[in-house]
């Protein structure tokens, strides 16, 4: 309960405080999603949505039929004071089911408070909820913890409901719970797994893939792609040695997942044998039928590209050696380093839990290795049960983990203010590296070499103290 006042207090102080200074405190991406909170009934049979963000509009096209049906002028002030109940009723609902998830798994309270303050206690909860109240990454995550809590439950029909809201607000989401729903039985006795270790390959793979993608903008003379996706002149020295770093640490990482995946074609095997088609069909007539109704009401405005988006991924580790870890850390506090410590415990429970999970977990890896954390925020609930089974097999005294909280909220830096002097002006210059560093190093792409050196320094000594910890206190 402690907990949950600490939470409460510091949510709202997020709504009372700073406000987005960029398009009258909606924000970048957020001035589309108070467009279709605003003129929903009107732009959606007429113009539309582009193709891209057709996929993004919930909840905020709800706000604007609410206010159509009765009467309420969609006024700046209006639609502000609808966020704000949006987000403390979205809270609500995580919070109810969090609650539910962790008494279903009956973890020690010390585990269960810990788990509470890696969810809750981070930057984008206690300071980025408040300060840019127009986006999907809250509800996408709240839709994922309750179709996951769902399909924990064996639910599957309340689960794959619930998990179709996710088309509308950050499709990943639902693919993922798709996944761990099709792929939920364990496969025959007989079945073929990859030769190698996922850590190997892991450590192996991503690595290549990254500087290939660097080799090919180079033999393709596409330098300027480069240096926009890194928004720093690309420097072979630097890229050089953040190659090696970012080799290093996942060679750290993995070397400690000595788990198998399945190979393809044992997925598409056991796909046939257990009939997984009757569930594929179950999900399909409803998401075409979905599909085809939002791309009639879509429109080319926008555009986006999957393969630039894949390309980004794999060069943004490159930026600044160890940027990866540490935009994450920046982000979420603890949670990326009790991940890494207890990594053994932490994959060997996601792989022995279903080949749909094992699966889930690579897609969380793909997009976790991209420095902008914020891409992970709707599946983190997906790490949250392996993480809370590994931290239950810890020796945590209740005095060790109220230091850990205490730690996880420094490390969310909700107290630093952004609207300083001169802030404004900066970010509508996008002046990166100036003053508005305030906001843009909890972003790692557009994070400065100067940010990573402190957040870099935080991290080890956080990393040091965690790992005294975490080793001493195991059975």
């Amino acid at each position: 309960m402690l907990l949950v006042l600490v939470l409460l207090f510091l949510f709202t102080l997020s709504f009372v405080g700073e406000k987005t200074p960029l398009n009258n405190g909606a924000g970048y991406d957020g001035a589309f999603y108070y467009q279709v909170a605003q003129n929903f009934t009107e732009d959606f049979w007429t113009t539309g949505y582009d193709r891209f963000r057709v996929f993004r509009i919930f909840p905020f096209f709800l706000i604007n039929l609410f206010f159509n049906l009765f009467n309420i002028e969609p006024s700046h002030a209006n639609l502000m004071h609808s966020m704000y109940v949006l987000h403390f009723g979205n809270l609500a609902i995580q919070l109810f089911f969090f609650f539910k998830l962790i008494k279903l798994y009956a973890w020690k309270q010390t585990t269960s408070a810990l788990v509470f303050g890696c969810f809750f206690f981070n930057h984008f909860v206690l300071k980025n909820c408040g300060y840019e109240i127009f986006q999907t990454d809250a509800f996408a995550n709240t839709i994922f913890l309750v179709s996951y809590y769902y399909l924990q439950r064996q639910k599957f029909l309340q689960a794959i409901a619930i998990s179709f809201l996710g088309i509308l607000t950050w499709p990943t989401v639902t693919y993922i719970i798709w996944l761990l729903y099709i792929f939920k039985d364990p496969f025959s006795e007989n079945a073929r797994y990859v030769k190698f270790h996922t850590g190997k390959i892991l450590t192996v793979a991503l690595p290549l893939l990254s500087i290939g993608a660097v080799a090919t903008l180079y033999l393709l003379h596409k330098q300027p792609l480069l240096e926009s996706m890194l928004f720093i002149p690309a420097s072979k020295p630097l890229l050089f040695v953040s190659a090696i770093a970012w080799s290093a640490f996942l060679y750290i990482i993995f070397r400690n997942c000595d788990c198998h995946i399945y190979t393809p074609f044992t997925y598409a095997h056991e796909f046939v044998r257990q009939s997984a088609w009757k569930k594929l069909a179950l999900i399909a007539i409803p998401f075409i039928a979905i599909n085809l109704y939002l791309r009639a009401h879509a429109n080319d405005e926008f555009y986006f590209s999957e393969v630039a988006f894949v390309l980004q991924v794999f060069l943004r580790p490159l930026k600044y050696p160890f940027i990866t870890p540490v935009a994450h850390i920046c982000y979420f506090g603890i949670l990326p380093l009790l991940v890494i410590f207890l990594f053994r415990d932490f994959s060997k429970n996601i792989f022995n839990r279903s080949p749909g999970y094992a699966l889930a977990f690579l897609a969380f890896i793909f997009f976790a290795i991209d420095s902008e954390a914020r891409h992970v925020i709707p599946l983190l609930p997906l790490i949250l049960v392996p993480l809370g089974d590994a931290l239950d097999k810890t020796n945590l005294s209740a005095k060790t983990v109220a230091a850990l909280l205490a730690l996880q909220i420094a490390l969310s830096h909700f107290y630093i203010p952004l609207n300083v002097e001169g802030f404004a002006d900066s970010l509508v210059k996008n002046d990166y590296y100036g003053i508005s560093q305030r906001y843009f190093m909890n972003f790692g792409p557009w994070m400065s070499i100067h940010s990573l050196a402190i957040w870099a320094g935080i991290s080890l000594v956080t990393g040091f103290l965690i790992y005294q910890i975490v080793q001493k206190r195991k059975f």
